[in-house]
Parts: C-alpha cells; structure tokens; sequence
C-alpha cells in the first residue's frame, strides 16, 4: 500500500467533458502523473448545467438539488469507471480531489459566495474514498476571490529556479499564474477566455466549439464593438479579481452589440471575440516584464487561431506546458489532486497575493464514506 496517491475532478466551465487522473505526490515536492481519462457529460445534464450558469436560466432551489445529485453521480461513476480502467486499489488512494461545476461565482456581492454543484458527500458514498470539494468557501470567508486556485498548483509543478514563468490556463474563463524564482506566485482571471467564443459558436452553429478557430478566422474584426468590449469595467480592475460564466456570456456579447447600433455579421462577431480574448492574455503577460517563460494549458489551446493572435501580439516564446513536463489536458485535474493533498497535509496557504484574503487558509471540506 502506498499513501500518496490522489485523484483529481475537474469539469471546466465548458463542460464539455469531466477529467480524472491519478497523481502520485511527495513530500520533497516531487510528483508523477500516473494517468488520465475524460467521461463526456450526457447531453441533458450538459444542456441544464449549460442554461443555468450562462444564460440566465431560471431555477428553483429544488430543481437545482436534482441537477446537483445527478452531476453528483456522474461524477462518482466516472471515478469508479476510472478506478476500474487504471486497475487502481483503492486502498491506495488516499483522497480525490473534486472542484465540482461552477453555477455563480460572485465573490464582490454584499454577500460574497461562490457555488459549485455535484455533491461531495454522495461522490464519497459510491465510490468509498474520502472526497474533498468545496475549495473556495473558506478563502472567501477571509476576505479572497476564491480563485484562481491555479497558481497554487502551477507553482507546484512549473516553478523554474532559472527563470521567472507564466502559465496561461485558456478554459472558458482565462487566467495567469505569475511564477518567480524566489518562490513567490501571484495570478488572477484574466477574463474570458472560450466562453464567449463557445456561446456565440452555438448560436449560430451546430456543434459545441469553433473547431481550431476555423469560423472565427474567416471573420474580420469589427473596431467598435471591440472597443465596446474593452470597456467593460472588469478590465479595468486591479487585481485580485476573479470573474464566471454567470457574468461573461451571452446576454454580455449581445447588450455590447447593442450598444454598437449596427447590424455586424455574426462571422465578424466571433472573430472579433478572438481579438478580445488575445488581446487580455497579451496584456496580462506583458503586464510583468520580469516574465521571461510563457507556457499555455486549457482547452483554449485547441483553437489555432486564438492562438495564432496570441503569438502574433507577444513577441517573446510561447511554449505549452507538456515542454514543461504535464500535458495540458490534465493540468487542472493533477491540480485537484494537490488541492487534495494539502488539504489532507493540513496546509494552511497564503492566497493574500492571489485572491486577497487576509489570513492564512486551509482549503476544502473533507467528506468521509457513509459506510
């Protein structure tokens, strides 16, 4: 039996898939990423998770509970399956780190909260291992955002002593994990990232993603309503700040063409969203000029032309982070697994240059098998 080996759940705000890998951690800082597998959403729970954190939606309370023990189960069949296919001992875990999907997040309201669903203590009930989620409330307690939490765990597995570093994670919501040599690490949400990108796509077309940019690069970009965009006082903001798909998306894209009073091809729209989104991660990571290594994770990176602007606007190398030594696709979840193991070490953490909370916290709840 060992006893550092976790598992991580992450489901972006793309929901277009739930990643799981299995992380072995140690105590010298080392780590070994010993695999990872994606369990597509079936199509009517990613439909009503979809209406209620983008669009608006409606919801009473009691049907959010069914929508949270549905996704709740989702989550844990696909561990078990998981388990199942890597042929894991489950004596050997020692705990799974679960961020659960992101419904609203408003850290800045009278009362600050951030919601997450897919129940914690039914995911521990089906699979028997001990589950932590909940990874935001006690930093929002303290005063923080409550994420990003990536730069926590970039820090982690991406810290150079030669160089100081960024990670771009590019997910529905973009972020930067500002990484020095000392040690120290800072980050914030940059701003969006694929959501809106996403949300404009299915509207017009059939299919979930702008496969590799193609439509949005047939486009030509539209200078007012990029100025509309770039008006909007989140990016005016010092951080911390953190930002959700319950503030940009749809409803946001359309009060900006609004505002433009001009009928703008929808191709134009999403090409112009892509120059919004390279324009912000440009900006962020030539905010700090001591950054000398860039490196991009996140389902962003999938879209070719997103990319493309982006190197075309920063002029020094870009690399993704498998250079780095993890794929892409896994760094979020490998993150849970850490969240989960720190949780479990008792760490208290500093997010003060992150989220700015104010006292040192100790992130997550933990939630024990019921039998």
């Amino acid at each position: 039996m060992t006893n550092n080996r976790y598992i991580g759940v992450m489901s972006g705000t793309s929901i277009d898939a739930i990643d799981i890998v299995l992380m072995e951690i140690f105590y010298d800082h080392s780590f070994a990423f010993l695999g990872g597998e994606s369990f597509k959403f079936e199509k009517k729970l990613r439909k009503d998770i979809l209406e209620i954190s983008r669009n608006g939606f409606g919801i009473s309370n009691a049907d959010l509970k069914v929508i949270d023990q549905k996704l709740a189960h989702t989550y844990g069949e696909s561990i078990n399956d998981f388990i199942s296919k890597l042929e894991i001992n489950k004596n050997d875990i020692v705990a799974v780190g679960l961020h659960g999907q992101t419904i609203l997040h408003q850290p800045n309201a009278i009362n600050p909260m951030s919601l997450q669903i897919g129940d914690g203590q039914i995911v521990s009930d089906i699979t028997g291992l001990t589950v932590i989620d909940d990874f935001r409330s006690a930093d929002i307690k303290a005063g923080g955002q409550g994420a990003p939490l990536a730069p926590i765990f970039h820090s982690h597995f991406f810290r150079s002593t030669e160089e100081n570093r960024a990670v771009i994670n590019i997910g529905g919501i973009s972020n930067i994990s500002i990484l020095k040599v000392n040690g120290n690490y800072s980050g914030y949400d940059i701003g969006p990232g694929n959501i809106l990108l996403d949300s404009w796509f299915q509207k017009y077309k059939k299919g979930d993603y702008d496969s590799k940019g193609s439509w949005g690069k047939q486009g030509s970009v539209n200078d007012v309503l990029l100025k509309n965009f770039r008006q909007d006082s989140y990016f005016k903001k010092s951080f911390p700040k953190s930002t959700g798909t319950d503030y940009f998306n749809l409803r946001w894209i359309e009060n900006n063409l609004q505002k433009t009073g001009k009928m703008i091809k929808p191709v134009d729209v999403q090409a112009t969203l892509v120059e919004l989104s390279a324009l912000i991660i440009t900006e962020a990571i030539n905010n700090d000029h001591s950054i000398k290594g860039v490196a991009l994770s996140g389902g962003g990176m999938k879209n070719d032309f997103l990319v493309s602007r982006i190197k075309s606007k920063y002029q020094g190398p870009i690399f993704t982070s498998n250079q780095w030594g993890l794929e892409p696709q896994w760094i979020e979840a490998a993150g849970f697994a850490y969240l989960a193991y720190l949780r479990m070490m008792e760490k208290r953490l500093d997010l003060s240059q992150i989220t700015g909370s104010k006292n040192k916290v100790m992130l997550g709840i933990i939630h024990l098998p019921s039998q």
